[in-house]
């Protein structure tokens, strides 16, 4: 793995938590009170870097999701924040492998993936006005972690132009998750269906010159059943 890659690995661990505690402190944050939810999310992501061989270059990596999330404020103390909106997550290494990233907010028009997950694309420009308000997480109730970093953004040499097609290879895996959490009085309960496809990916990204390759992409889609019951108490989610 190189030193681009092993880079992008680190900043997913640093900047996203368990997918299932996001979930359980969604309604900490005011997001989802008690009651039944069924929500769907649609996913896209790519990592572009230099070609096997080659000498270190520029490379970035790009998540896209449509759907609920939830968002872990810059400030320590403030609630958590869940909405529906379709946010893109970008990550920008120079060729020594220095990193900066963000998350944006962009209008849902901007991405587009088909039924099937055989094609999906994101044309948006993003502007320091989208910057996400805090770490961006979707909630799906998946519960191991999901490489999305996010949060800041201002970093970046912005605004950024963004234009990436997915193709799908044509097989689809599918998987099934369920995972429950308790505190107190506190309990939720979600279930989710998973859906995804190995996919290439072309584009372009502003911030680069430069034609790059693909090293890895992916489109995918989870449909999720939530019950939430109660009222969290503080202690069950320190700042």
């Amino acid at each position: 793995m190189n030193l681009v890659k092993r880079l992008a690995l680190v900043i997913s661990i640093v900047f996203v938590g368990s997918l299932a505690l996001a979930a359980a402190a969604v309604a900490a944050g005011g997001g989802l009170t008690p009651g039944v939810y069924t929500f769907t999310n649609k996913d896209a992501s790519a990592f572009f870097g230099s070609g096997k061989g080659g000498p270190p270059t520029q490379a970035f990596s790009v998540s896209v999701d449509r759907g609920l999330n939830t968002f872990r404020p810059r400030d320590p103390k403030g609630p958590r924040t869940v909405m529906s909106n379709t946010i893109v997550t970008l990550s920008l290494f120079d060729a020594l492998g220095n990193a900066t990233f963000g998350c944006f907010i962009i209008n849902p028009a901007d991405f587009t993936v088909s039924k099937n997950l055989q094609t999906a694309r994101v044309h948006t420009t993003v502007t320091a006005d989208e910057v996400c308000p805090g770490f961006g997480t979707p909630v799906t109730g998946k519960s191991d972690p999901n490489p999305i970093p996010g949060g800041g953004g201002t970093s970046l040499p912005l605004p950024i132009a963004l234009d990436v097609t997915w193709t799908g290879l044509g097989v689809i895996s599918t998987s099934t998750d369920r995972n429950t959490f308790q505190c107190l009085n506190y309990n939720t309960q979600f279930s989710s269906s998973y859906q995804s496809t190995n996919a290439n990916a072309s584009g372009t990204m502003s911030a680069i010159n430069g034609p790059l390759d693909t090293s890895s992409a992916n489109v995918s889609s989870s449909d999720t059943h939530a019950n939430v019951k109660g009222t969290p108490a503080a202690a069950c989610f320190p700042q």
